[in-house]
């Protein structure tokens, strides 16, 4: 599958009120189909056949995840869209947008798809002594950031990186993990 064609999409949402800047981290629902079971990400998914578009299925799957509706008018940036899954063979590209809203929002997760939720501040994750290389798949370590009792890796970390700015290749310390489940 080449970029050109995307079939998912997810909202990242930065919360910039006066005393606050963070970013909406969802915890996805234990199933045992989902590769991704378990770990953070953002509000999103797989383009519906009654999307108009990839914005379309950012905004859907928002408001089905987390109740709170998106609109363009808060959408900051389109990001290129990047591979997840790149070590499974389940390889998606995803559209990623960005979308700024000035207060958190009461959140009404759908518990089939989310477990929890958390607003990552920004200034903890731009820390480099917060973050660790933690063994995420056997004998794999990778770039992670401690959150509750397990991390935030790949796909959704590369994405905080990026919009921060955060060289993702720093030697961080190692870290191990219990399994989530």
């Amino acid at each position: 599958m080449s970029p050109e064609t995307a079939s998912a999409a997810v909202a990242i949402i930065r919360c910039t009120a006066a005393d606050d800047d963070s970013y909406l981290i969802l915890r996805r629902a234990a199933h045992p189909n989902d590769p991704w079971s378990g770990h953070y990400s953002f509000p999103g998914g797989r383009r519906d056949s009654d999307d108009a578009d990839l914005l379309s299925t950012c905004i859907r799957e928002t408001a089905e995840e987390t109740g709170i509706v998106l609109s363009s008018e808060q959408l900051l940036r389109q990001l290129d869209k990047t591979p997840a899954g790149q070590r499974s063979k389940l390889l998606l590209w995803v559209q990623p947008f960005l979308f700024t809203i000035n207060d958190r929002p009461q959140l009404h997760l759908d518990p089939r798809e989310i477990q929890g939720a958390l607003w990552l501040d920004a200034t903890r994750f731009r820390d480099p002594d917060r973050h660790c290389r933690a063994e995420m798949l056997p004998g794999q370590f990778f770039p992670a950031f401690p959150l509750q009792e397990y991390y935030l890796w790949g796909f959704t970390y590369r994405l905080l990186c990026t919009i921060m700015g955060i060289e993702q290749s720093s030697p961080y310390p190692s870290a191990t993990i219990k399994d989530p489940s």
